[in-house]
């Protein structure tokens, strides 16, 4: 199989090495990621400008853009084969919820699965551990053997590691969820340049979410693998249909 790999979170990044390492040893794997960490990227694209991009060697290169340009690139600039998977991460945390509307590691997945190609994000909530990710990218490799030829393309499956795995620490505690509702309360710091003229820098967010059963947050706080496949379409549908009732 023919593996794209990219992240959000920069070519240096421990989690992409680690999925690298791991899935290079049954795959064909083809790196691709941004120069410097692009996170909170959704889908961004860069357009009507020129991009640098560095080879490293047949497999692996660098682009001075965001994680979307990396997998158009990687799709379309006749750099690497024919692509079967779009793996974007591993992610230094989590992304869960409304997340993946901000996300760029779920915004390059997204990016495969509008161009036709099964995509897959992983994040963790274990930031800089020891082991470099390599926990998480051995389960990933698992995890495809076993779900690979069930990810639809066009379509997005999206998998979230706990810091600490319940059970047995593996696949066993896999299970699938609808999205949870995340909650977001910002924070602005003001800094005054001139009368009328200021500087705004949002210092962090405040994230909750909703306690509902079913749902990624439910599965990640109890020690499980939650993975939630993702659909293009954002069409209301239960909502259109009362409308066009409503309206005739």
């Amino acid at each position: 199989m023919n593996i794209l790999i990219t992240n959000d979170d920069g070519i240096s990044s421990s989690g992409i090495k680690a999925l690298e390492s791991e899935l290079g040893k049954k795959h064909n794997t083809y790196l691709i990621a941004p120069l410097k960490e692009r996170s909170v990227t959704s889908m961004a694209l860069t357009v009507f400008q020129s991009m640098r991009v560095e080879r490293i060697n047949d497999n692996h290169y660098i682009a001075d853009g965001f994680p979307v340009d990396c997998v158009n690139i990687g799709l379309y600039a006749e750099i690497f084969p024919s692509i079967d998977l779009v793996l974007s991460g591993i992610n230094r945390g989590v992304n869960m919820g409304y997340d993946v509307h901000y996300s760029g590691t779920v915004g390059a997945a997204k990016h495969g699965a509008l161009h036709g190609v099964p995509s897959l994000a992983v994040s963790s909530g274990r930031i800089d551990p020891e082991d470099g990710y390599e926990r998480e990218a051995k389960l990933v490799s698992q995890f495809l053997d076993l779900y690979f030829e069930k990810i639809a393309a066009g379509e997005v499956w999206n998998l979230n590691f706990p810091p600490e795995i319940s059970g047995h620490g593996g696949l066993d505690q896999l299970v699938f969820t609808k999205l949870g509702r995340r909650r977001y309360a910002e924070k602005y710091d003001k800094k005054t340049i001139i009368e009328g003229v200021s500087e705004f820098q949002l210092n962090g967010s405040l994230l909750g979410h909703d306690e509902d059963a079913g749902t990624d947050f439910e599965a990640y706080y109890q020690g499980k693998l939650p993975v939630t496949p993702i659909q293009l379409d954002l069409t209301h549908y239960s909502r259109l249909e009362g409308i066009l009732q409503i309206s005739k």
